[in-house]
Order: C-alpha cells, then sequence, then structure tokens
C-alpha cells in the first residue's frame, strides 16, 4: 500500500529533516571547535589537595583551554595523583620544564590547571610523563576554613595572653614601675655608649700597627702547634705528663704554704728597712772596732805579718817557684 502525504506534511517532513540536518552539523562544528574530535595525549600529576579539582576540569595553556581533567585519585594526605589530557595543537609545548599550577582566573570561580610552556631546547614529553606541579595561594583558599581556622584559634590565644598583660597592668605599683624603668634605662644606654667608646678608643690603641692581630694569629699558631705535639709527647713520653702532674701538685701546694706565709711577711715588712739599716750600722762599727784593735801596740804587728803572708801567697812567682820545687822533689820525700 503506498502512503501518500499532502502538501503540508511534505512540508513539515523537510522542516524536520532540515533541522536535524543543521542539529548534527552544529553538534560537529562546536565538536570541532571544542577538540571533542581531536586527538588527545594523558599526562599525570601530583598536587597537596584536590579542592576545586574535579573530572572536567579545564587545562588552560597561557590563557587558552588546551584540554581537561580525566580523573582525581587521592594518594596520601598530601598527594593527590590528576590525570588530564592535552589536545595534539599543543603537544610541543609540552616539555621537560614545563609547570602544573593549581590557580583561580578570577577571585572567584572554579579552579584550572594551569600548564607551563615549556623551553624549545628542552625534550617533548610523551604520553604518560608525569610533570611536576608548584603550589599557589589565592584569596579563596586564605579565607577556607581550614586555613583562616588554625589562625584564628591562634589569634584567640594570643588575645587572651594580652588580656592577662591588660589586667597585670592596671594595677598602678606595676605601671609606676615600669615607667621607673623607662626613666632608668636613659642614663644605662648612654653609660653603655660612653663604656663602647672607651672600649674603643682601648682597643685601637692595643691593635696599633695590628699588633693584637698579629699576637692573637700568634696564639692561634702556637695552639695548633701544641695541639699536634701533646699526642707525641704522651705516646713518646708518657712520664712526662705524671711528672708534669706532680710539679704541677706540688706548685699548688708550695703556692697555698706562700699563701700562709705571706700574712706573717706582710705583718714584718714594716720593720724590714729599719733592721736592715741597723744591721749596716753593726757592720760599720765592728770594722771601726777591729781597725782601732789594729792600731793597738799588742796586735800592730801581728796584723803587718799577716798582712806580708797573704801578699807572700798571692803573689805568681811565689806560687809558680812552690810548684816547680814540689815537681822537682823525689818521690820518696
Amino acid at each position: 500500500m503506498r502512503v501518500k502525504f499532502n502538501k503540508y506534511e511534505r512540508v513539515a517532513g523537510l522542516f524536520v529533516l532540515g533541522a536535524v540536518a543543521g542539529t548534527i552539523v552544529i553538534a560537529i562544528v562546536v565538536a570541532v571547535k571544542r577538540g571533542w574530535l581531536e586527538a588527545k595525549r594523558e599526562f599525570v600529576t601530583s598536587i597537596q589537595s584536590a579542592e576545586g579539582i574535579r573530572s572536567g576540569t579545564a587545562v588552560l595553556m597561557q590563557g587558552l583551554r588546551i584540554g581537561e581533567v580525566r580523573s582525581v585519585e587521592l594518594l596520601s594526605s598530601q598527594q593527590v595523583r590528576v590525570n588530564f589530557v592535552v589536545g595534539e595543537a599543543y603537544w610541543d609545548k609540552v616539555r621537560e620544564d614545563s609547570v602544573v599550577r593549581v590557580m583561580r582566573p578570577f577571585i572567584i570561580g572554579d579552579k584550572v590547571l594551569d600548564l607551563g610552556v615549556g623551553s624549545v631546547e628542552r625534550q617533548v614529553l610523551f604520553a604518560g610523563a608525569e610533570i611536576k606541579s608548584e603550589v599557589s595561594t589565592d584569596l579563596m583558599e586564605l579565607l577556607n576554613g581550614r586555613t583562616f581556622g588554625p589562625f584564628v584559634e591562634i589569634t584567640g590565644k594570643v588575645a587572651e595572653n594580652l588580656k592577662i598583660v591588660a589586667e597585670a597592668f592596671l594595677d598602678p605599683e606595676r605601671s609606676r614601675a615600669v615607667i621607673r624603668m623607662f626613666d632608668e634605662m636613659s642614663p644605662l644606654l648612654r653609660n653603655a655608649n660612653r663604656l663602647m667608646g672607651e672600649a674603643n678608643r682601648i682597643l685601637v690603641g692595643v691593635n696599633k700597627k695590628d699588633q693584637l692581630i698579629t699576637t692573637i694569629n700568634n696564639l692561634a699558631k702556637l695552639t695548633e702547634e701544641m695541639s699536634k705535639l701533646l699526642p707525641l709527647v704522651a705516646k713518646d713520653s708518657p712520664e712526662m705528663l705524671q711528672h708534669l702532674s706532680k710539679i704541677a701538685k706540688n706548685t699548688a701546694v708550695l703556692t697555698e704554704e706562700l699563701s700562709k706565709a705571706v700574712p706573717e711577711m706582710q705583718k714584718i715588712a714594716p720593720e724590714l728597712p729599719r733592721a736592715s739599716r741597723r744591721a749596716i750600722e753593726a757592720l760599720d762599727e765592728t770594722v771601726v772596732t777591729l781597725k782601732a784593735l789594729q792600731k793597738s801596740f799588742l796586735l800592730r804587728g801581728s796584723a803587718r805579718e799577716v798582712r806580708e803572708e797573704e801578699a807572700a801567697k798571692n803573689t805568681p812567682t811565689t806560687r809558680d817557684s812552690e810548684s816547680a820545687t814540689q815537681e822537682r822533689r823525689p818521690a820518696g820525700d
């Protein structure tokens, strides 16, 4: 049975076919412009938090949409794995030094993955390669409860501590004490400044012509040489260290005994000059007395004979003759 359509039915049918054909054409054009029919290459990156990232999130490069996120997988508390695809037209821009940043194009709105353009001298990445990511913070993340909550808690604790300090300063005596402290700090600072000036002058005088630096360098060299010498001494002459220990102990004992004797010496110290003068005077009087006795009649000749004998003994000729006589004397004598 042959179906016949009237004129209106034919017009309506043509209109429907035209609408369907137009829809198909528009869908194809949109798919081509959106890159749905374009070949894709999948890459991987790791981020700390997947907040605002989901399947279908746009992947941008210099503001151009080049792909989208395919899947988001949680690996640990600090690592989220994100798989995304990039259109064929941008494969040669994804290189070894490309970096993925999670950001918002505006203050509010959904996040996107911003993929940086790689350097020309670096190699192009192939499908499945992992691209490193960098952390970027925006205003909405700062106002996020997870980030802003601990800050508010810390601010509350600081406010409580400030309240305690304010209550402590409500006491008038403490306030006056603080004011006195600031009043006394001014003279202290002036004295410290004067002290630093005096110390600077002393150091400049001591370090004249770099003498202090030379001394310190010599001490450093001496210390270095001693540090090299002491192990050798301890190895080759262990008895020396024992003797040094005994010497140190004896020196300590001697110092202790001298510390006991010093007060007694300090007591007799004022009398030492007078006693010395008296001793010298006694010697002078003794010499005078002996000379007076030698001038007496009984001791004058004896003193003269003693002087002559001493002079004869001290004469070189007499000593040489005596030695020659002893050499010529026979052994039996």
